[in-house]
Protein backbone atom coordinates (compact mmCIF):
# COMPACT_ATOMS: atom_id res chain seq x y z
CA UNK A 1 0.00 0.00 0.00
CA UNK A 2 2.86 2.40 0.77
CA UNK A 3 4.22 1.98 -2.76
CA UNK A 4 0.83 2.81 -4.29
CA UNK A 5 0.47 5.85 -2.02
CA UNK A 6 3.92 7.05 -3.09
CA UNK A 7 2.95 6.43 -6.73
CA UNK A 8 -0.19 8.51 -6.24
CA UNK A 9 1.86 11.38 -4.80
CA UNK A 10 4.24 11.30 -7.77
CA UNK A 11 1.30 11.28 -10.18
CA UNK A 12 -0.37 14.17 -8.34
CA UNK A 13 2.84 16.22 -8.50
CA UNK A 14 3.12 15.53 -12.22
CA UNK A 15 -0.50 16.55 -12.80
CA UNK A 16 0.00 19.79 -10.86
CA UNK A 17 3.12 20.59 -12.88
CA UNK A 18 1.44 19.93 -16.26
CA UNK A 19 -0.54 22.55 -18.13
CA UNK A 20 -4.18 21.81 -18.90
CA UNK A 21 -4.66 19.80 -22.06
CA UNK A 22 -1.12 18.38 -22.06
CA UNK A 23 0.36 15.01 -21.11
CA UNK A 24 2.20 14.43 -17.84
CA UNK A 25 5.07 12.06 -18.66
CA UNK A 26 6.38 10.03 -15.74
CA UNK A 27 9.50 7.87 -16.02
CA UNK A 28 9.39 4.39 -14.52
CA UNK A 29 12.40 2.23 -13.74
CA UNK A 30 10.96 -1.19 -14.51
CA UNK A 31 7.79 -3.23 -15.04
CA UNK A 32 7.19 -3.64 -11.31
CA UNK A 33 7.12 0.15 -10.89
CA UNK A 34 4.87 0.46 -13.92
CA UNK A 35 2.33 -1.90 -12.31
CA UNK A 36 2.35 0.19 -9.11
CA UNK A 37 1.89 3.43 -11.05
CA UNK A 38 -0.95 1.97 -13.11
CA UNK A 39 -2.75 0.89 -9.92
CA UNK A 40 -2.24 4.34 -8.42
CA UNK A 41 -3.55 5.93 -11.62
CA UNK A 42 -6.87 4.08 -11.24
CA UNK A 43 -7.56 5.65 -7.83
CA UNK A 44 -10.66 7.83 -7.71
CA UNK A 45 -8.84 10.94 -6.46
CA UNK A 46 -6.29 10.71 -9.27
CA UNK A 47 -9.02 10.24 -11.89
CA UNK A 48 -10.84 13.27 -10.49
CA UNK A 49 -7.67 15.41 -10.72
CA UNK A 50 -7.10 14.30 -14.31
CA UNK A 51 -10.65 15.15 -15.29
CA UNK A 52 -10.67 18.53 -13.53
CA UNK A 53 -7.39 19.67 -15.05
CA UNK A 54 -7.86 18.02 -18.45
CA UNK A 55 -4.50 16.28 -18.27
CA UNK A 56 -3.48 12.79 -19.37
CA UNK A 57 -0.72 10.71 -17.76
CA UNK A 58 1.79 8.67 -19.70
CA UNK A 59 4.42 6.37 -18.24
CA UNK A 60 7.65 5.62 -20.06
CA UNK A 61 10.93 3.78 -19.62
CA UNK A 62 13.76 6.31 -19.98
CA UNK A 63 16.67 5.46 -22.25
CA UNK A 64 19.94 4.45 -20.70
CA UNK A 65 22.41 7.34 -20.34
CA UNK A 66 24.74 5.87 -22.98
CA UNK A 67 21.85 5.72 -25.48
CA UNK A 68 20.89 9.31 -24.68
CA UNK A 69 24.50 10.42 -25.23
CA UNK A 70 24.66 8.51 -28.53
CA UNK A 71 21.54 10.24 -29.83
CA UNK A 72 22.90 13.65 -28.89
CA UNK A 73 26.29 12.93 -30.48
CA UNK A 74 24.71 11.62 -33.67
CA UNK A 75 22.57 14.75 -33.86
CA UNK A 76 25.65 16.99 -33.56
CA UNK A 77 27.59 14.95 -36.10
CA UNK A 78 24.79 14.73 -38.65
CA UNK A 79 23.84 18.40 -38.35
CA UNK A 80 27.41 19.73 -38.40
CA UNK A 81 27.93 22.20 -41.26
CA UNK A 82 30.09 21.11 -44.16
CA UNK A 83 33.74 21.79 -43.47
CA UNK A 84 33.60 20.96 -39.77
CA UNK A 85 36.43 18.53 -39.07
CA UNK A 86 36.43 18.36 -35.27
CA UNK A 87 33.77 18.37 -32.60
CA UNK A 88 34.52 18.79 -28.90
CA UNK A 89 31.68 17.47 -26.76
CA UNK A 90 31.41 18.88 -23.25
CA UNK A 91 30.26 16.56 -20.49
CA UNK A 92 30.12 16.87 -16.73
CA UNK A 93 32.36 14.58 -14.71
CA UNK A 94 29.42 12.46 -13.56
CA UNK A 95 28.42 11.79 -17.21
CA UNK A 96 31.93 11.32 -18.60
CA UNK A 97 32.01 7.48 -18.56
CA UNK A 98 28.66 7.23 -20.35
CA UNK A 99 29.75 9.82 -22.91
CA UNK A 100 33.01 7.97 -23.54
CA UNK A 101 31.12 4.71 -24.10
CA UNK A 102 28.75 6.49 -26.50
CA UNK A 103 31.64 8.07 -28.41
CA UNK A 104 33.30 4.66 -28.79
CA UNK A 105 30.10 3.00 -30.02
CA UNK A 106 30.04 1.64 -33.58
CA UNK A 107 27.14 3.93 -34.56
CA UNK A 108 28.90 7.12 -33.51
CA UNK A 109 32.23 6.01 -34.99
CA UNK A 110 30.53 5.19 -38.30
CA UNK A 111 28.89 8.63 -38.42
CA UNK A 112 32.22 10.31 -37.66
CA UNK A 113 33.97 8.32 -40.39
CA UNK A 114 31.20 9.01 -42.89
CA UNK A 115 31.43 12.78 -42.27
CA UNK A 116 35.26 12.76 -41.92
CA UNK A 117 35.00 14.37 -38.48
CA UNK A 118 36.99 13.67 -35.35
CA UNK A 119 35.39 14.04 -31.96
CA UNK A 120 36.62 14.23 -28.42
CA UNK A 121 35.07 14.65 -25.02
CA UNK A 122 35.98 17.51 -22.75
CA UNK A 123 35.27 16.97 -19.06
CA UNK A 124 33.76 20.03 -17.40
CA UNK A 125 33.16 20.87 -13.77
CA UNK A 126 29.85 19.99 -12.25
CA UNK A 127 29.69 23.61 -11.21
CA UNK A 128 28.21 25.72 -13.99
CA UNK A 129 30.71 27.88 -15.81
CA UNK A 130 30.61 29.93 -18.96
CA UNK A 131 33.45 30.54 -21.36
CA UNK A 132 33.08 33.30 -23.90
CA UNK A 133 35.45 33.49 -26.86
CA UNK A 134 35.61 35.56 -30.00
CA UNK A 135 35.57 33.91 -33.40
CA UNK A 136 39.25 34.82 -33.80
CA UNK A 137 40.08 33.07 -30.51
CA UNK A 138 38.27 29.95 -31.68
CA UNK A 139 39.90 29.97 -35.12
CA UNK A 140 43.38 30.56 -33.71
CA UNK A 141 43.02 27.67 -31.27
CA UNK A 142 43.30 29.89 -28.23
CA UNK A 143 40.00 28.59 -26.88
CA UNK A 144 41.13 24.96 -27.34
CA UNK A 145 44.38 25.70 -25.46
CA UNK A 146 42.45 27.34 -22.64
CA UNK A 147 40.04 24.40 -22.37
CA UNK A 148 42.89 21.87 -22.35
CA UNK A 149 44.63 23.77 -19.55
CA UNK A 150 41.46 23.57 -17.46
CA UNK A 151 41.43 19.74 -17.59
Amino acid sequence: MAAIDRGKEIIKEAIRATQAGLVARIPVADVANLVVFERALRAADIQQMLTQKGVRVEFYFPEAPVEQAKKLMLKFINEAPAGIREIVLLYRSRDYADAQAALESPEVQAALTRRDITASIQRIDDEPSIVIASIDQVISGELDRYMRERE
